[in-house]
């Protein structure tokens, strides 16, 4: 009787617990604003299904389009969006920043899976955003890999940096897509099965039991 029980217990527990699978944390288009957990900052705007810069960046800008993430019950994150850049090569640029304290620094880069289009910086953008960024005229697909950082409560900082001399139109962000594995809220075929057997087993024994008592 008491291991039908225990494993009762444990297909109970394996029930509430659910098996990872892969879902996508957050979305976001642009088409209808920012959320609860987003903000912008310096010369960044939110429109037209796009966040970033609406017209030209000026000089010494330092702009961002920061998002809280809850990660706490993710593993394999993976953070990727399209972008769009047009700015002097090597002095204006855009990278990726995180914080779980609200304090953002050079420090606290990200790096992009492909490293391809990230390209050394100087100035200013390199004292403010960290050695390296996206820059000049480009765009694509960017993906980072933010599985370091699971189990926390993070914000992630799209930051952008300019010097005082040339100057372009700047960055645009679109599509941003957040992944990764998260604990499953529907229990597998085999927790439902060791679920059936442990309550069958442990009413049987309980069964047994009552007839025991009732003959002695």
């Amino acid at each position: 009787m008491k291991t039908s029980i225990v494993l009762a217990a444990v297909a109970a527990s394996a029930l509430m617990t659910g098996a990872a699978e892969a879902a996508t944390i957050f979305s976001q288009n642009f088409n209808t604003g920012l959320g609860a957990n987003e903000s912008i900052g310096g010369k960044f705007s939110a429109g037209g299904g796009v966040v970033g810069h609406q017209v030209a960046y000026t000089n010494n800008e330092y702009s961002f389009y920061q998002v809280r993430l809850d990660l706490t019950k993710a593993t394999d994150v993976l953070l990727a969006f399209d972008y769009d850049i047009v700015s002097e090569y090597g002095y204006d640029a855009f990278n990726l920043a995180f914080s779980t304290t609200g304090v953002f620094g050079p420090g606290a880069m990200l790096t992009p899976v492909s490293t391809d289009q990230y390209y050394n910086l100087s100035g200013r953008a390199a004292t403010l955003m960290g050695g390296k960024g996206f820059s000049g005229t480009q765009s694509g697909r960017a993906a980072y890999d933010l599985s370091a950082l699971a189990g926390q409560v993070v914000d992630i900082r799209f930051q952008f940096a300019s010097d005082y001399a040339a100057m372009g139109r700047g960055v645009k962000f679109d599509n941003l897509l957040v992944t990764g594995n998260v604990p499953s809220a529907v229990p597998e075929p085999a927790t439902w099965a060791m679920m059936i057997m442990g309550f069958g087993l442990a009413g049987t024994a309980i069964r047994s039991r009552r007839r025991s008592l009732a003959i002695g």
